[in-house]
């Protein structure tokens, strides 16, 4: 993997690479959620259902704490919360990639001042 100093110019094409990574990656989930739904409906057993009532009541409370969380979430439903949260995962993960450059930059500049007295 090549690497590159942070400048105006390189920097849009990290944040092009990761929204066409965000996409693809979430493509993907997609079907990977759709199929392991398909799965557990297949193979879900009939319960007691106290036992149903307090789980139902436990993913509800988790799932309204995401939509608190993720921007936007509230207007969602689940799939779409579900979908929207890999996304900004991801978004989130591309930003912090970023960071580390600029601040391996910065810090590649800082020494380099010092060395030369500045």
């Amino acid at each position: 993997m090549e690497k590159t100093l942070a400048t105006p110019d390189n920097t849009r094409s990290l944040s092009v690479l990761c929204s066409a990574a965000v996409k693809t990656r979430a493509t993907g989930f997609e079907r990977r959620t759709k199929r392991r739904l398909s799965q557990t409906k297949a193979s879900v057993c009939v319960s007691g259902e106290e036992d149903d009532d307090e789980e139902e009541e436990e993913v509800k409370k988790k799932v309204e704490a995401l939509k608190r969380i993720i921007p936007g979430g509230t207007a969602l439903g689940v799939d779409a919360l579900f979908e929207e949260t890999a996304g900004y995962i991801m978004s989130l993960q591309c930003q912090i990639k970023n960071i580390k450059v600029l601040t391996s930059f910065l810090e590649r500049l800082d020494k380099e001042d010092m060395k030369f007295g500045g």
